[in-house]
């Protein structure tokens, strides 16, 4: 989940803008806003969990989503990313740059997404739910599944995939899924690389119904008790590039908020 620079308007310098549009599907728990190509929904943290356990408790399933603003940059070019995100049962901002980018053009969250995670894990604990927890960074699945059962009592397993294709599906995800099924889990918590972790939520929750899957990214490490820190393959070039791409991320974000303030 990354943060953003520079949203803040200098006092009295400009208007506020006036309340933006929301989109109201029908069917859809609540109403939704969007920041370029990605919608994000209204609701409250207790609305939001009400929402959660009616999906499970339903059997309905489906996925749900926390883009930020990586999600937002890519899905100005991404369609498949963009079906996705639109497709959610809930998409919920994952970070604060969201929810400051929503007050530039006039439609305020009530917060941003990761901070109903630790919430909905106590849900998860309160009700019994099976718990499966799915990452692309080695180690990370195994750790964040020990911490719930430590913490919170919850029978969950921990998966590491590291060989999900960058779309989300296909055969070896078909067979991870058969194998993921056979645990019968009520909450698959989910973090993979942009876009491969939108696509994959929205194809396993296909094959894993009645579970609700969850892309959380790397605020999954915030239910850890220690920092986690993300492998690279080249860390030291890694360290160099990241202020760079952070930057032109950045400058992309700003100009997908100013073209929705239009």
């Amino acid at each position: 989940m990354n943060g953003v620079v520079g949203l803040e308007t200098p006092a009295g310098s400009l208007a506020l803008p006036a309340p933006r549009r929301l989109e109201r599907e029908p069917g859809r728990a609540f109403a939704r806003v969007r920041i370029g190509q990605v919608p994000l929904d209204m609701g409250r943290l207790d609305e939001v969990l009400a929402c959660i356990e009616r999906l499970v408790a339903g059997g309905q399933g489906g996925h749900i989503l926390t883009p930020d603003v990586e999600q937002v940059v890519r899905a100005e070019g991404d369609a498949s990313l963009r079906e996705a995100l639109a497709t959610a049962e809930l998409s919920l901002a994952g970070g604060t740059a969201l929810v400051r980018a929503a007050q530039v053009i006039g439609s305020p969250l009530p917060e941003p997404g990761v901070r109903w995670l630790p919430a909905l894990v106590g849900l998860a604990s309160a009700r019994a739910w099976r718990v499966l927890v799915v990452a692309d960074q080695p180690g990370l699945a195994e750790w964040t599944a020990c911490a719930l059962r430590d913490k919170y009592g919850l029978l969950a397993v921990g998966v590491a995939v590291e060989e999900v294709p960058e779309d989300g599906q296909g055969p070896w995800v078909d067979r991870l899924c058969d194998r993921l099924a056979l645990t019968r889990p009520d909450l698959v918590l989910v973090s993979m690389a942009t876009p491969k972790q939108e696509l994959f939520c929205q194809y396993a929750a296909g094959r894993l119904q009645p579970a609700v899957v969850v892309g959380t990214g790397l605020a999954l490490a915030s239910l850890l008790d220690r920092p986690w820190a993300p492998r690279r393959r080249w860390p030291l070039l890694a360290a160099v590039m990241a202020p760079v791409r952070r930057l032109f991320r950045s400058l992309a974000f700003l100009r997908v908020v100013a073209a929705s303030r239009r």
